[in-house]
């Protein structure tokens, strides 16, 4: 059966992975549109859109003109669905919320589709979404609908696992999913896959969780806390938060009071405490450093992208930045990714970290890349005001 026997394709949820998505599929010529689930229009995404703008950022700002039809219309006609609504509430249970961005779905797909759950679950998540497509749709999984479950690696359309209803995958389905997806894994059974995405989210956070534990006892700037890390990979603020929601709703599927519940509940609660560690190192890094919060500017630098599926980074950022305040009033968020294309010769735009030429300059980086497109080029271009570096990694490391 060729790949096009599953166009048109619909992607639900204006998000960075939804488009990266789009994206892949347009290279292979398949009917695609794009959904956005709070104007609950679809914005029909033809080739030479999707190659002239490289992000739904892009996109957006630019505004050019799009085919849309209704919701409605874009996933009555979709053969396949793949579903990436980005999560933005914090504080509250995930699963209803992911359930409420289902339910205002499902009342248009049509026999014969297949649903493809891009967001992360945990243990029995998939069969809840496959109950609730079946009662309110009243067809049945394997028979009017097939059901992939394909969690993707945050910003991206690469999937760490991917399960499947069916355990002999339609030859049509499979090629839909590889014109969509970056390296496709082995197709395993919806609860296998699930295992194997909880297992990789608890070992990463299990690892970053401990060597954080192990050290908190040590301080800033001894060299003990430097032998301790120095061989480790280097770990920011946002490799501690990219995955929250992943633990979240792992941890809600648990019941209370069983081993693993306990063991998420710590993680959660040692993330939080993360979180101090970095605002309390920083408190005594400014004392250290002599500086007075009445001359002193803070840049926090952390490339957060507003359209990513999960929203934990977003959350954290405006955490930090109230916390912040407490510190110091003159703060300012710097996305370093236009000022990396700013930097680019072929672009006539002069563009910089916004320091300030009166007072006393910090650069808190949140990312591996912040880093290193802060510490390359920012001094490169503004030499004469030699901002301080803070890195929020473990050690909480000062670049001067």
């Amino acid at each position: 059966m060729p790949k096009s026997a599953l166009s048109p394709v619909v992607i639900f949820g204006l998000s960075t992975e939804g488009y990266k998505i789009a994206s892949s599929l347009s290279s292979f010529d398949l009917q695609t549109t794009l959904v956005d689930e709070n104007l609950n229009v679809g914005m029909q995404l033809k080739k030479e859109i999707l190659s002239k703008f490289d992000s739904i950022a892009a996109l957006l700002e630019d505004e050019p003109l799009l085919g849309l039809e209704p919701m409605e219309d874009a996933i009555g006609k979709a053969r396949c669905l793949f579903f990436a609504p980005k999560i933005r509430e914090q504080n509250m249970e995930v699963g209803p919320i992911m359930g409420s961005k289902l339910k205002s779905v499902l009342k248009n797909i049509s026999k014969g589709i297949v649903f493809v759950n891009m967001l992360p679950t945990g243990y029995g998540g998939n069969k809840e979404s496959i109950s609730l497509i079946e009662k309110l749709t009243g067809l049945e999984v394997g028979v009017g609908f097939d059901y992939i479950y394909a969690p993707l690696i945050p910003g991206t359309n690469k999937p760490i696992v991917i399960g499947s209803s069916r355990a002999d995958i339609e030859k049509a389905t499979m090629g839909c999913l590889k014109s969509a997806l970056m390296d496709v894994p082995k197709v395993l059974p919806l609860h296998m896959a699930e295992t194997a995405y909880s297992r990789h989210i608890i070992r990463k956070y299990n690892s970053l969780v401990t060597d954080f534990e192990l050290c908190k006892s040590l301080k800033l700037g001894e060299g003990a806390f430097a032998d301790f890390t120095e061989d480790r990979q280097e770990v920011y603020l946002e490799d501690m938060v990219e995955n929250l929601l992943d633990i979240r709703v792992i941890s809600e599927a648990l019941k209370t009071g069983e081993p693993m519940w306990y063991m998420l509940s710590g993680i959660l609660k040692s993330l939080e405490s993360y979180f101090k560690h970095i605002m309390n190192g920083f408190r005594s890094i400014i004392k250290d450093e002599g500086l007075k919060a009445s001359r002193t500017r803070i840049l926090v630098a952390w490339s957060v992208d507003p359209f990513e599926v999960r929203g934990d980074k977003i959350a954290t950022l405006s955490k930090l930045i109230d916390k912040l305040r407490d510190c110091v009033g003159d703060i300012i968020t710097f996305n370093t990714m236009p000022y990396l294309q700013a930097l680019r010769p072929e672009l006539s735009v002069e563009r910089g970290l916004p320091l300030s030429p009166d007072k006393d300059n910090i650069v808190l980086v949140c990312s591996k890349e912040d880093f290193e497109l802060v510490f390359k080029n920012t001094r490169a271009e503004r030499s004469e005001m030699r901002p301080i570096i803070i890195k929020a990694n473990l050690p909480l490391d000062v670049v001067e």
